[in-house]
């Protein structure tokens, strides 16, 4: 019944789609659309920077409280720490900032510290086969370059599962993780169209005509991971209302079943 539904809304959309959907708690696949295809990541390519960042915290290379320097060439738009014009921040507040707010300064001031080679590397760790970090946010020159970030909803299932389940570096810095993605402030994608005060840890993403939300709600019934891309839609508000549209499905298949 679910997997029908969800193939209808999809077949009536004039979209490029993925989806990816796994009851987390019994360890099932529930639906699966394109989760293996591979598309610009977006922002949600700031989940595999910040495991990286919390790594050289949790082995203290860089402890959380240590203050960054800020300078003005990395203030970019899209960014509390350039709205406040902030000349510094703590290694925490910056992934934080990345993964709430998907600030874009705090991004591109941690891929020069972490180093995009070493970030890489632990994607290539963490079992993400289609995933690659090859440019800093706003960087539109690379783009036109050919260098963009990349990932799939596979992949993405890989490392939410992990972190979900405290096996990416270790119990303490997956919890850390969840943690900080539990307290994402842009609901206008997976939470769209649910009134209620649910729990979800996510990092949306989103292009010009391009949308990503990937997280895990934490229902009484049980607790599962969705994952919905959509590409080349008429505009990104389009886009919002397709991921709001296939949530809210899945959120009724496991409040209501």
């Amino acid at each position: 019944m679910l997997v029908n539904e969800l193939k209808e809304i999809i077949e009536k959309c004039d979209a490029d789609i993925s989806m990816l959907v796994k009851d987390l708690s019994h360890n099932e696949i529930l639906f699966n659309y394109n989760e293996e295809k591979v598309y610009p990541s977006a922002s949600i390519i700031k989940i595999p920077i910040m495991i990286e960042a919390l790594s050289k915290a949790d082995n203290l290379e860089i402890p959380l409280l240590t203050k960054i320097k800020i300078k003005d060439s990395d203030k970019v738009d899209f960014s509390i720490v350039t709205e406040q014009n902030l000349t510094e921040c703590t290694f925490l507040e910056l992934i934080t900032w990345m993964i709430i707010s998907s600030d874009n300064t705090a991004t591109n001031v941690l891929i020069d510290v972490l180093g995009i080679d070493k970030i890489n590397d632990r994607i290539k760790s963490l079992g993400m086969k289609n995933t690659s970090l090859q440019r800093k946010m706003m960087d539109f020159q690379a783009i036109k370059e050919g260098k963009n970030n990349f990932t799939s909803l596979k992949d993405m299932l890989v490392v939410m599962e992990g972190l979900y389940r405290g096996e990416i570096i270790n119990k303490e810095v997956s919890k850390k993780a969840i943690d900080i993605m539990k307290n994402q402030r842009d609901n206008t994608m997976l939470k769209r169209y649910i009134q209620e005060n649910i729990v979800l840890a996510n990092k949306t993403g989103e292009l010009h005509n391009l949308n990503n939300d990937v997280g895990i709600f934490y229902t009484k019934r049980a607790d599962y991971f969705i994952g919905v891309f959509v590409h080349n839609v008429r505009d990104n508000e389009q886009a919002y209302k397709i991921i709001g549209k296939l949530s809210k499905k899945v959120y009724n298949y496991f409040i209501y079943k």
